[in-house]
């Protein structure tokens, strides 16, 4: 898609951008590339899942199959998502996302991640800490699609 078949005044709108931050931004390759996916509506046909599949002493009772779900690989679903989530357990999720959204730019499989286990910020009792939970994060078709 080339910039007169993307509809930039519409982004310029939506992120409130002033013409000068707009030119800026399109004269940026990797933003002007990365914009062209990640605001087009076929990203809201994915959603990013961090799902515990381990749990251990949690203090906040988080277990196997509590999930978050990130419509369009960002925005929190919180009909989907598990009710409660403990704060510790969200520290890795902004890299996570980063990381995805970048495969998703690039065309490759957000799934061929090497590195989409994570832990919460506690290390267990012992290790002088309280619990542990272990994370997976993967990308899935969103549902109702």
């Amino acid at each position: 898609m080339n910039d007169r078949e993307y509809n930039w005044k519409a982004l310029q709108k939506h992120l409130g951008y002033s013409d000068q931050e707009m030119e800026t931004f399109k004269s940026d390759p990797k933003r002007n590339a990365a914009a062209r996916k990640l605001f087009h509506p076929d990203i809201l046909k994915k959603d990013l899942v961090v799902e515990v599949v381990e749990a251990h002493g949690c203090g906040a009772g988080l277990k196997p199959g509590d999930k978050l779900v990130f419509h369009g690989l960002a925005l929190l679903d919180m009909g989907q998502s598990s009710q409660k989530w403990c704060a510790h357990a969200l520290g890795q999720i902004p890299g996570l996302a980063t990381l995805v959204q970048d495969r998703y730019v690039s065309g490759l499989d957000p799934n061929g991640m090497i590195y989409d286990h994570f832990s919460c910020g506690d290390v267990g009792p012992m290790r002088h800490g309280w619990g542990q939970v272990v994370m997976k994060a993967y990308v899935q078709e969103a549902a109702g699609l």
